[in-house]
């Protein structure tokens, strides 16, 4: 009897089907990268499902009464069955609702009779008076604030009979840009990390992209800004968290979805980042990514539309980052019949990364690289010349490219370059 070769690209199909296959099956369609004869790195559109920018706002309520609010992005370019553009907020305050480009009017509407359901009669506020939106891929619309009042209900004309339940399995919106957060607060869990890489529309749903502090900000501290890797969040820098001079730093941790696309998670980065800026004033930050969080701090500091606005990012450290990406998410690309937006950032063909890696590092920025000998997951990748000759030092360690984050050797040489620097 004869048997065939298996080859990679079989082996790495047999990966993704048998070793993922319950989360590489539940992959939604709003995270599934759907190509319609195009190529997403080509500059064609993507299918209208897909899921590629952000629209972003406050609700303001002026009265003293304290509702559940829905904030629906209504679509006008596309039609679905089911309306999925929504996010729901405990109480007014600020949203963020991840959706497919598109025109959209956006609406916030109070559960008045607090029955749990958001109804047609209780749509309680509108942006602009209904001025509809153009929000394209890998854009942040911004600033999209809505003023709600019981005054306005029954006078706003929604396009459709609305009822959206609020029960047990609905997400309730919980981000919040400067939050104080434990680290081991359920949020941050491996569970929710894993469903940021394959359900990255479920987490945005629930927690949005921001910053997380562990303490009250204090303007005598030092921030230090952890940025984690794919399927990771804020506890993959427990051991960092636990040495780190609490008396001269204040860790602050980005926890983002890490199964949407690099480019607009650096956006969004950047987006939070100049916001607490404006709140505090802080003249000086670190920034520390572990992974393919190197890849998206990099492309906001490289970016030049940005790199003028955050010249306080004195100091920048690394931590195992695939600087080329992975062979294997061009395999992905090529033969899965679903495909993770973050996959076509993390190829080796794709143009993001090549962009990413062709710009410089701002002059004011102090680079530090460091690698694991024994890391299977980067490998080679982790020390490529373009970064390897703009780092200040290059330091490799005896470890992998997870235990490079609980490594004595490496904090302990990562907070002599703190001391150093800042």
């Amino acid at each position: 009897m004869r048997y065939k070769t298996i080859t990679p690209t079989v082996l790495l199909i047999l990966f993704l089907f048998c070793i993922n296959s319950c989360a590489y099956f539940d992959i939604q369609s709003r995270d599934n990268f759907k190509k319609e004869g195009s190529a997403g790195d080509s500059g064609n559109k993507a299918a209208s499902v897909y899921n590629s920018c952000v629209i972003m706002g406050k609700v303001i309520c002026k009265s003293e009464e304290d509702y559940p609010v829905s904030v629906i992005a209504y679509p006008l370019s596309f039609t679905n069955k089911t309306l999925v553009d929504y996010i729901i907020l405990d109480r007014a305050g600020p949203f963020m609702i991840y959706v497919p480009e598109g025109r959209y009017v956006i609406y916030a509407v109070c559960d008045i009779d607090n029955d749990s359901v958001f109804e047609t009669d209780e749509v309680s506020g509108i942006y602009k008076d209904g001025k509809e939106i153009f929000v394209e891929n890998g854009e942040i619309k911004k600033d999209i604030d809505i003023t709600v009042s019981r005054n306005n209900t029954g006078k706003i004309q929604f396009p459709r009979e609305l009822q959206i339940q609020d029960d047990f399995d609905t997400a309730i919106y919980a981000g919040g840009n400067g939050q104080v957060k434990k680290i081991y607060d359920e949020m941050f869990s491996p569970e929710n990390a894993a469903a940021g890489w394959w359900s990255p529309s479920s987490f945005m749903k629930a927690y949005g992209a921001n910053i997380y502090f562990t303490e009250q900000y204090d303007p005598g501290k030092i921030p230090v800004l952890f940025v984690h890797g794919a399927k990771g969040s804020p506890q993959d820098w427990v051991y960092f968290l636990i040495r780190l001079d609490r008396n001269r730093y204040q860790p602050w941790f980005f926890y983002y979805p890490s199964g949407m696309r690099l480019s607009l998670s650096s956006r969004i980065l950047y987006e939070k980042l100049a916001d607490l800026k404006k709140k505090y004033g802080f003249e000086t930050i670190c920034v520390a990514a572990h992974s393919m969080g190197g890849i998206v701090t990099r492309a906001m500091l490289t970016n030049h539309d940005f790199s003028k606005n955050i010249n306080f990012v004195k100091l920048y450290i690394t931590f195992a980052t695939p600087w080329t990406g992975y062979t294997s998410a061009d395999k992905g690309i090529t033969y899965s019949f679903k495909k993770l937006p973050s996959w076509y950032d993390l190829g080796r063909r794709s143009s993001f990364i090549k962009r990413v890696m062709r710009a410089r590092l701002p002059s004011h920025v102090s680079y530090y690289l460091f690698y694991g000998k024994q890391d299977k997951v980067s490998k080679g990748t982790a020390i490529d010349e373009r970064v390897f000759v703009e780092a200040k030092e290059r330091f490799g360690f005896q470890c992998d490219h997870e235990t490079i984050l609980s490594d004595r050797n490496v904090f302990d040489q990562y907070d002599e370059i703190l001391k150093k620097e800042l």
